[in-house]
């Protein structure tokens, strides 16, 4: 299993929280996808990916949708949260709960 994280500048703190709550989620290396670059817009969410957390705060709009049509089309979960490590950790409380 494997975690996708959009648009933050920093990931360890995200990483940090799904090492708590879900560590099944980190059994393969996490994929980090800043939302600076134009391709961005353009990638494949890989196939093992099994969670994506999207830092809204820091995505413009084509991405946000081109990232949450790859995840509905694949099945696979969603979490939207602005830049705060408490909101991550409340929402994927909910997501493992």
């Amino acid at each position: 299993m494997s975690l996708l994280i959009v648009g933050a500048d920093n990931v360890r703190t995200i990483e940090n929280e799904v090492a708590r709550l879900a560590p099944a989620l980190l059994d393969a290396p996490t994929e980090h996808w800043s939302g600076r670059k134009a391709g961005d817009s353009r990638r494949v969410i890989p196939s093992r990916t099994r969670l994506v957390v999207v830092v809204c705060a820091r995505v413009n709009h084509e991405l946000l949708r081109h990232v949450r049509r790859q995840a509905e089309k694949s099945d696979v979960p969603l979490i939207y949260c602005r830049h705060s490590a408490l909101e991550v950790r409340e929402k994927l409380a909910a997501f493992v709960g």
